[in-house]
């Protein structure tokens, strides 16, 4: 009897946690479009955004990085990466290379997760680097 009530409350929580992370998707992609700010620094190879980074995401699935007042934005277009909970896959349009966030996550007015600049590093957990930003109005 005991374990009987110990399964369901078991397959009762995974079930919960199944609708939860749809939710923060569908809740992610409705608050992503538009321009975020940060003053935390995001190394992707030979760039470095510090003090002064952007990005911007459309309703379309693309988006840019940059430092603000710098006219060299990189373009990317990015997809949730399948199998995985709130994972980013962007890849930029100038070279085909990727960049990885964990644990993306937007609402009205932040959005925040890991930065990983490559597939290796995401899958090892190497060099991630966390990020905070807020919403330009």
């Amino acid at each position: 009897m005991m374990k009987s009530l110990v399964y369901k409350l078991l397959f009762l929580s995974v079930f919960i946690m199944g609708f939860t992370s749809c939710d923060d998707r569908e809740d992610t992609e409705f608050n992503l479009p538009g321009e975020w700010y940060t003053s935390d620094e995001i190394d992707f190879g030979i760039y470095t955004w510090g003090r002064g980074t952007v990005m911007t995401f459309n309703e379309r699935y693309q988006g840019t990085i940059g430092s603000k007042g710098d006219p060299n934005y990189l373009l990317f277009r990015w997809s949730w990466l399948e199998g995985s909970y709130n994972v980013m896959e962007l890849e930029f349009y100038d070279d085909g290379s990727t960049a990885y966030i964990w644990g993306a996550q937007a609402d009205a007015n932040s959005f925040s997760g890991t930065w990983y600049n490559s597939w290796r590093e995401y899958k090892d957990d190497i060099n991630g680097q966390s990020f905070y930003m807020r919403r330009v109005r």
